[in-house]
């Protein structure tokens, strides 16, 4: 949930032990999954302090640490960081991501579009109880900016050519348009620009793309 239940007075392994224990873990294989799950969301150097003395982002931590102690395959996230300051929230994007590739299907609920680019790979529009749209998302990584690039004439084969350039994360094309994925390097730009230039694509506007999720939201909200 949002805001999670923690017992102030007890310790991190603690915490951890009864939720453990809660969920039928068997006793003797408790510690090692506490130790297992402390250590997926880096509060292994916590275990001794007491819950109410985390942080906020901390804590939250914590709060998946004692959700995922069991070893679920589905973990289900409501506004996992509200509250959250920006390192906080990068964090935990960074976590989810991990819990990700390890095999774990991370099930998210927010309106906060923007944040969810970070670790998200596919998205479901729900408008007042029904599914309204969505699909599959590109992940953004931490160190890429992307950028949307217009053409004044569409050409069809401007997907084909985008994605024949294995320097090039295309993250959508289609006869008109493209966004892609850069370093935010202002030479990459220029390249990438005098590339479509001299493949004799009249690129009609070139600059940073607007939040994908954001988009595709707005494309189906409302129909």
């Amino acid at each position: 949930p949002d805001f999670y239940g923690l017992y102030d007075d007890l310790s991190v392994r603690r915490i951890l032990t009864f939720f453990a224990l809660s969920h039928g873990v068997d006793r003797q294989d408790v510690p090692t999954a506490a130790a297992r799950a402390a250590e997926r969301v880096g509060l292994s150097d916590r275990m001794e302090t007491p819950a109410g003395a985390l942080s906020r982002g901390l804590r939250q931590r914590l709060a998946i640490g004692a959700t995922i102690v069991h070893e679920p395959k589905v973990l289900l996230l409501d506004e996992p960081a509200s509250g959250l300051d920006p390192q906080a929230r990068r964090d935990l994007s960074h976590l989810l991501l991990s819990l990700k590739d390890a095999g774990l299907t991370v099930v998210v609920s927010s309106h906060i579009l923007a944040e969810l680019e970070d670790y998200c790979s596919d998205m479901i529009i729900l408008e007042n109880g029904r599914i309204a749209g969505g699909g599959p998302v590109a992940v953004r990584r931490a160190d890429e900016a992307r950028y949307l690039v217009r053409l004044a004439v569409p050409r069809d084969d401007f997907a084909a050519f985008l994605s024949a350039r294995r320097e090039l994360k295309v993250v959508e094309a289609d006869a008109g348009h493209a966004v892609v994925a850069l370093s935010g390097d202002a030479a990459e730009r220029a390249v990438f620009v005098r590339l479509l230039v001299d493949a004799g694509f009249a690129v009609a506007s070139f600059g940073a793309a607007a939040k994908a999720l954001e988009e595709t939201y707005f494309k189906n909200v409302g129909r």
